[in-house]
Order: structure tokens, then sequence, then C-alpha cells
């Protein structure tokens, strides 16, 4: 089994009122069973427009295409996606590996 990771590039309407939202949407998407992690990261470029990285992991395709569907229906993770004004990239990833190897 290969692990999954869905990773969501967004710029967000309200940075701020998205950081509550979003610890909140966490506590309740990883408790899942399933979900691996959900971890953020943020863009550091002051002369650019503030973008975050969303990123999910799963322990397999499979359990990946079953829980990501339900983000958009539990009222915790709702309420963040509410806060985003743009997703830039979102797209299920795994290891590459070169050649076939």
């Amino acid at each position: 089994m290969v692990q999954i990771t869905e990773i969501f590039v967004m710029k967000m309407k309200d940075v701020q009122r998205a950081e509550a939202v979003r610890e909140t949407a966490r506590r309740d998407f990883e408790g899942i069973d399933g979900v691996t992690a959900w971890k953020t990261y943020a863009s550091t470029s002051p002369d650019k427009p503030k973008l975050f990285a969303e990123i999910f992991t799963f322990p397999d395709m499979e359990t990946a295409k079953a829980i990501s569907p339900t983000f958009a229906d539990r009222p915790a993770t709702k309420a963040f996606l509410e806060e985003i004004d743009e997703i830039l990239v979102g797209q299920y990833f795994a290891p590459h590996v070169a050649n076939g190897e």
C-alpha cells in the first residue's frame, strides 16, 4: 500500500479568521479513522500574496477516496471551506518512483 498525500494550495479570505476555524476543522477531521494527518504550510514571501498548503495524509488511495469527499459535509470542515477564497491546486500525490523502481 502506498501512502496518499492530498495537497491543496489556496488563498484565504481572512487569514486571521481562518486560523481559528482551521484548528477546529483539524481536530474534527483528524478524529476520523483513516486520516493520518493534516498539516498546514504558509508561504513566506512578503512580496507575494499569502498562500496556504493544506496537506492531508491517508494510508492508501481507497481510504483517501472514501474520506476526502466527507470533508465538505462535516460542519467544522464546512466552516473552514467557507474561509477559502480560491483553491489553486488540489490533487492526490504519492511518492515519485523514477523509472518504475
